[in-house]
């Protein structure tokens, strides 16, 4: 990767008294009226190519001959050196940090004088416009006034970013609100859709509270009965008291067996560099020259290519085991018996239970499980089902308060 290159240009500035434009950075005097540079003044870059750059020896050289003769328009050059001594980066820079060179930033910018309002070397001690002190006045740098600007620049030369060094970066801070209001699209609107289909759910079949006045009640009881009989099974084991019919080998279960192996394709993308793209940023030394970083940042483009790489392939294989089919007696369904009213005195209905009449006690029957439903009717024709003790304990024409679930069971309402 190529390396950063910094070096040092001259800059320019205009006169506000006369108008002459274009006047070196060396200058303190506008050559044309003769007027010393003062706090209106703002320095600017027309050359920040390689080729312009001078050393701090040269240029204050040069400075030394410009306030001898106003109207010097002499040029030096020196070579631009690369950035590696891990030096900041000028843009990075903030106001007093420096040039990250022998030159410290504040210090070798042009002071103020407060009486005159013309700037001065930062090695003057007397001010050239009038001949104050430095001791007697501020002395505030050019920095200090005007704010040390970092301007990149593309490689066409236009301006692509600005920023004041001398105030600190701005810090983007995001609120927890504004995260909400970015993930609402995606994520808030199925939240709001569950949150309202749990709360129709919960509408509708949440119970209900209604007052009602018992009009009538009615019953049904059931008795299952269960019969002994014997029937035919299958198994992979023969259980007790199972009657052996015959066996077969059958497939129970497949296993995962390699088969072969294949070559698959696939796509496979990398980034390649593609070439260089330049910038350069200027930094306003405050004494009339600029600081040019140039920056050569690498861009890449996605590339991508067939591979292929070998994945097994798998066959099913059965599994072979001994099934036993066999006869055995279970006890199964046969009938119900069924008992109901519409009053308020549910009985059991009669059960008459066979005995056994075949091989191995079959034909024998036995109670199975009892059920009942029991209902209330209120006075405007409305039924409900309860539980046999709360139906039990009610009375015809007794006012109650119950709740009422999605299925029409009440319950009290405490």
């Amino acid at each position: 990767m190529p390396k950063d290159k910094r070096y040092t240009v001259e800059g320019f500035w205009d006169c506000p008294y006369c108008g002459s434009e274009g006047i070196r950075g060396r200058s303190k005097f506008c050559p044309n009226c003769g007027h010393g540079r003062d706090e209106s003044v703002r320095f600017y870059t027309k050359e920040i190519g390689e080729e312009h750059a001078i050393s701090d020896e040269e240029f204050e050289r040069e400075r030394q001959d410009a306030s001898k003769n106003s109207r010097s328009s002499s040029s030096v050059h020196t070579e631009a050196r690369e950035v590696s001594d891990g030096s900041p980066s000028l843009f990075s820079r903030k106001e007093g940090e420096g040039r990250g060179d022998a030159r410290d930033g504040a210090d070798a910018s042009d002071w103020l004088c407060d009486f005159c309002g013309t700037y001065n070397p930062a090695s003057a001690e007397v001010c050239t416009g009038c001949g104050a002190a430095r001791e007697m006045t501020e002395g505030k740098t050019y920095q200090q006034v005007q704010g040390t600007v970092a301007r990149t620049y593309d490689s066409s030369g236009k301006l692509v970013k600005e920023r004041d060094l001398s105030k600190p970066k701005p810090q983007v801070q995001t609120t927890p609100a504004a995260k909400s209001a970015g993930c609402l699209p995606t994520f808030g609107i199925i939240a709001l859709v569950i949150l309202a289909i749990a709360a129709l759910g919960f509408f509708v079949f949440s119970p209900k509270p209604r007052d009602m006045v018992v009009s009538g009640f009615d019953w049904e009881r059931t008795i299952e009965v269960e019969q002994l009989t014997t029937v035919s099974e299958s198994d992979w084991k023969l259980p007790d008291g199972a009657r052996k019919t015959r066996t077969a080998e059958e497939v129970r279960d497949y296993r995962q067996v390699l088969d072969h192996y294949q070559e698959v394709p696939y796509e496979v993308s990398e980034e390649v560099l593609d070439h260089y793209e330049s910038y350069s940023t200027t930094v306003d030394n405050g004494d009339g020259t600029f600081d040019v970083e140039e920056h050569e940042e690498p861009v890449y483009r996605t590339e991508t290519h067939t591979e292929y790489r070998r994945e097994p392939v798998y066959r099913k294989e059965p599994v072979y085991d001994t099934k036993y089919y066999y006869d055995i007696e279970r006890w199964v369904h046969e009938r119900d018996v069924v008992t109901h009213g519409d009053d308020h005195n549910p009985v059991w209905g009669e059960v008459d239970l066979s005995p056994a009449t075949g091989e191995y006690g079959t034909g024998e029957e036995r109670e199975g499980t009892r059920t009942g439903t029991y209902g209330i009717t209120d006075n405007k024709g409305n039924h409900y089902t309860a539980d046999e003790d709360l139906w039990e304990s009610l009375e015809e024409g007794q006012s109650i308060r119950v709740m009422v679930d999605s299925d029409g069971k009440i319950t009290l309402k405490e």
